[in-house]
């Protein structure tokens, strides 16, 4: 049986939910939809990753990246994943059912809906 990670994903304009994905970084690009950026917002026993060039690219606007307290200091565009990253392991690793949990709760509810991108575009 081929090893799996379980993640949080979050895509924009959604729910956040948690899948199993193949353990290998071909997984972590496509769902991404690029070269991908690693981010450690909550601990450095987890991990979000988003797309290295999402902005640049124009990827929508997704879940705020948020300051130690509270406020807004940055914007994950496109496809974000909340992953493992215990250094015992390989890069990478499952969530415990705590940190899903935790990442569920963090990043359930989606921060931009597609009516508010359409605003600057002028509809």
């Amino acid at each position: 049986m081929d090893k799996t990670w379980k993640v949080v994903v979050a895509e924009a304009g959604k729910k956040a939910e948690v899948r199993e994905i193949p353990a290998n970084y071909e997984a972590l690009r496509k769902l991404v939809g690029g070269p991908i950026e690693v981010t450690s917002p909550l601990s450095d026993d987890t991990a979000v990753i988003c797309n290295e060039v999402g902005k640049l690219i124009g990827l929508p606007m997704n879940r705020l990246l948020r300051d130690q307290d509270g406020n807004a200091a940055d914007v994950y565009c496109g496809t974000i994943i909340c992953i493992g990253a215990r250094p015992a392991d390989e890069d990478f690793s499952s969530l415990t059912d705590i940190e899903a949990a935790i990442y569920l709760m963090l990043y359930n509810d989606p921060e931009f809906s597609a009516s508010k991108g359409d605003r600057k575009n002028g509809r």
